[in-house]
């Protein structure tokens, strides 16, 4: 008996494989999810530097709200980045995920809301730089959100 294969045999089925290149939800093995949290922890890191560099330059760092006076610190300014902008990015990549042209849609609302909330930090603080830092801040939150969906749109 021989072990050469039979002239006639049907050829061995292969699994055809996934895709391997660039999918509309990833761009560089980074999906939407994974660009969106580091936009996230580098908002909150330059959130914290201008907290820092205004409070060395003399702002008050202080707020009325309801007829007092709050303090914004170290941990109120990583809440305020960190949060929405962690809960707003697994939403976009959730309804990327159904609906992948929303991201764009998404990201022009985030940078709209940003710099429409600026007028909430320099009406409600105390003295002009604490006003000034805390709508940087607005809008550091707000370019980092539309950077990150819109480099994901564009890739």
């Amino acid at each position: 008996m021989t072990n050469a294969p039979r002239p006639h045999a049907p050829p061995a089925q292969v699994p055809a494989a996934a895709p391997s290149g660039p999918t509309q939800l990833t761009r560089g093995g980074r999906s939407l999810l994974v660009r969106g949290l580091i936009a996230v922890g580098i908002a909150t890191a330059v959130n914290l530097v201008i907290l820092g560099a205004a409070a060395a330059a003399g702002a008050s760092m202080l707020v009325a709200q309801d007829g007092s006076e709050i303090a914004v610190g170290l941990l109120p300014v990583l809440v305020a980045t960190f949060a929405p902008l962690a809960l707003a990015t697994v939403v976009a990549w959730l309804l990327a995920k159904r609906w992948p042209r929303t991201t764009t849609i998404l990201a022009w609302v985030g940078l709209v809301v940003a710099a429409a909330s600026i007028i909430a930090p320099l009406t409600g603080a105390l003295d002009t730089a604490t006003g000034i830092a805390l709508a940087l801040m607005h809008l550091v939150a707000g370019a980092s959100w539309f950077v990150a969906l819109v480099v994901h749109r564009r890739g």
